[in-house]
């Protein structure tokens, strides 16, 4: 697991040292040059800078530019350079039209030699090039000012981090039920909790980062993708061509974001106030205060698009509308939902259908392998290859397991379908995805809360006829085996608690889904719901005992800590873009370490309730007495058959 996440982190599969640039920003308004295509990849192992560049200019002059390497959030290196040096005829001077560049530019050791090495091996480099272009004759009026993203090819988001935690997860879920099926009930409820709990907090980390806060750094956004599959979000060619076909058939209108080579710019991240009030000082200093006024005008968050709001702030500059028909003069702002579906190689009219049609498949696959075990059970026990009485409980209460199956599909399904049902709602990609998104979003909600409605009842009913209600939850079969998913996890009497467990989730996927076009509001409110969450946790300690109580207090700590990083990535406290780059690492690292510690955790647990003869005896009793009612098949036909042979023993000789 280690060597996967090693391989995937600093991009071990990938020998070549380079840094490069294929998106450019503009950072003004009526920018005299823009780019329609953009290409730079810099070498250092020959100290060349390779470009391809396809730009439209309105300038007719003699130019230079200010260059800076922003880097985290520090200018690291300012340089001030004619384009006459450059050597290239249609630069010197540049000329109002069509501008196609390429070629090769050797760098002088002098500037390389400031690049530290560990900029070709960090991932996800935070690191961008502003440049601001301004005339020779007159260096008070800059005429453009474009940034450009770096990147170093390494990142944090890989197939070599993502399947092997989406393995081990399955892997808690299937050892849980293997566990139970052989009468270890006690262990199989343990395993079962914590894996439940390890699926959830990746669908938290998913979730959360969904919000659509004004700037998630690339590193934060990365590592969030490699849990996006606990969400359905998995790219396949074959369901993108499905989703496509179906969104079009109903009277939608598909992006093609993705292929599309008309489209100005894409950026998946908004640049922060901070970043925009440097622009402006280094204006500002370069023009000796003579260009104040006339820039900060136009270099404002309120007129830059650095808002919530960028359709009405920035109408003429940026867009958040994939499907706007003038998207092609416009840089398009990715945020959000829309950030995930991007950089998950999904086109966002497709990415509610995509999670929709895995969430299908998986059930059928469920539903299929439940079949085929009691299917094959059935032909073992008639052939006489199996003992009868074997697996007599499950045969014959395999309906009410079936049910109880199907519920736990929906309660983990809970999260993902409330996000993408109720950002359909505002989506509307098509008449046939919105009904689709209805029916859905009511089926779940509506099986969850008769169950619980059905728990509590029976909860109840218990404390007044036996005054106890592990009784009836934990002693009848039937309500175990198709409810039992709801409250074996917590004690006996805090069932109540998978109603918090509910609300909590739908609330927190309705804030996320609903409050797209406001970061701050956004983030604020899920913060606010993850410590009233934890609060109530550690309140009222519901779960079995104290070992998972600990491993669920652990999991809501680190939740409410990835809330607070997020509402600093939403400029609400106006910090320096440095603090936001740094807190992406700290959430990196965070995440990373607990996320290997719970994986780590699981594979042990697992392993040992293979491995041991008995494992019941590795986890002290419960407090609720529940063992005491749980009925238990295999051993009641053992004392039956023991007391079948005390009575044969007895009545020897006395015919």
């Amino acid at each position: 697991l280690f060597l996967w996440l090693l391989v995937g982190f600093f991009g071990i599969s990938s020998a070549e040292r380079y840094i490069e640039s294929s998106s450019l920003l503009t950072c003004m308004e009526d920018s005299q040059l823009t780019a329609s295509y953009f290409d730079v990849k810099f070498t250092p192992s020959n100290n060349e800078i390779t470009f391809d560049i396809t730009a439209i200019s309105t300038i007719s002059d003699y130019v230079g530019a200010q260059v800076e390497l922003i880097v985290y959030g520090i200018t690291i290196l300012t340089k001030n350079i004619t384009l006459c040096t450059l050597d290239y005829s249609t630069l010197c001077p540049i000329t109002s039209g069509h501008i196609e560049i390429s070629s090769n530019y050797a760098v002088s050791s002098s500037v390389t030699d400031d690049i530290p090495s560990v900029a070709y091996t960090v991932p996800d480099l935070d690191a961008a090039i502003r440049i601001i272009v301004y005339s020779t004759s007159n260096e008070s009026a800059p005429l453009a000012c474009v940034e450009a993203i770096l990147s170093n090819g390494k990142s944090v988001q890989t197939k070599y981090a993502a399947w092997p935690i989406a393995a081990v997860s399955g892997l808690g879920l299937l050892t849980s039920g293997v566990i139970s099926i052989a009468g270890h009930s006690n262990t199989a409820a343990h395993i079962a909790s914590n894996s439940l709990s390890l699926f959830i907090y990746f669908q938290s980390l998913a979730i959360t980062s969904m919000m659509a806060v004004s700037r998630v750094p690339p590193i934060a956004a990365a590592w969030a993708q490699n849990f996006v599959w606990s969400m359905g979000i998995i790219r396949v060619g074959v369901i993108q061509n499905i989703a496509n076909w179906y969104v079009q058939s109903t009277g939608g209108t598909v992006t093609s974001i993705l292929s599309s080579e008309d489209i100005l710019s894409i950026s998946v991240q908004k640049r922060s106030d901070n970043a925009i009030l440097n622009t402006i000082k280094a204006v500002n200093n370069m023009a000796k205060n003579r260009f104040l006024t006339t820039f900060s005008k136009r270099s404002t968050s309120s007129d830059l698009g650095f808002s919530d709001d960028l359709d009405l702030d920035d109408s003429d500059l940026y867009t958040t509308d994939e499907k706007s028909s003038d998207i092609t003069s416009k840089i398009l702002v990715l945020r959000g939902i829309q950030r995930v579906a991007y950089l998950a190689g999904i086109e966002i009219t497709s990415f509610f259908l995509t999670g929709f049609i895995f969430f299908l498949f998986f059930g059928f696959i469920v539903l299929v392998a439940l079949f085929a075990f009691k299917a094959i059970i059935e032909i073992l026990i008639r052939t006489g290859a199996m003992k009868e009485g074997r697996y007599s409980e499950y045969r014959q209460h395999w309906g009410a397991v079936t049910k109880g199956c199907l519920y736990r599909l929906a309660l983990l399904a809970l999260p993902q379908l409330s996000v993408l049902c109720l950002w359909e709602f505002t989506e509307r990609d098509s008449a046939g995805t919105l009904v689709i998104a209805v029916c859905m979003l009511i089926i779940v909600i509506v099986l969850l809360v008769q169950a619980a409605v059905r728990l509590i009842i029976i909860a109840r009913n218990s404390v007044n006829l036996y005054k106890n209600p592990a009784y009836l939850l934990f002693g009848e079969p039937r309500i175990l085996n198709r409810f039992g998913f709801l409250y074996v996890q917590f004690r006996a009497d805090k069932y109540f608690w998978i109603i918090v467990v509910l609300v909590h989730t739908f609330l927190k996927s309705l804030f996320v889904a609903v409050i797209q076009s406001n970061g701050k509001v956004q983030a604020m409110l899920v913060c606010v719901l993850e410590i009233a969450y934890f609060a109530g946790l550690c309140w009222q300690k519901p779960y079995m005992d104290k070992r998972t109580n600990i491993y669920n207090i652990f999991i809501a700590t680190v939740n409410v800590l990835n809330a607070i990083f997020y509402v600093f990535f939403s400029e609400i406290f106006g910090q320096p873009m440095v603090v936001s780059s740094i807190m992406a690492v700290i959430l990196f690292v965070l995440n990373a370490v607990f996320s290997c510690v719970l994986l780590i955790f699981t594979i042990v647990t697992c392993v040992l309730a293979v491995v041991y003869k008995n494992p019941d005896t590795r986890y002290q009793p419960m407090k609720d007495d529940r063992v005491s009612f749980i009925p238990k098949a295999h051993e009641s036909e053992k004392t039956d058959m023991e007391l079948s042979a005390l009575g044969a023993t007895a009545m020897r000789g006395h015919d």
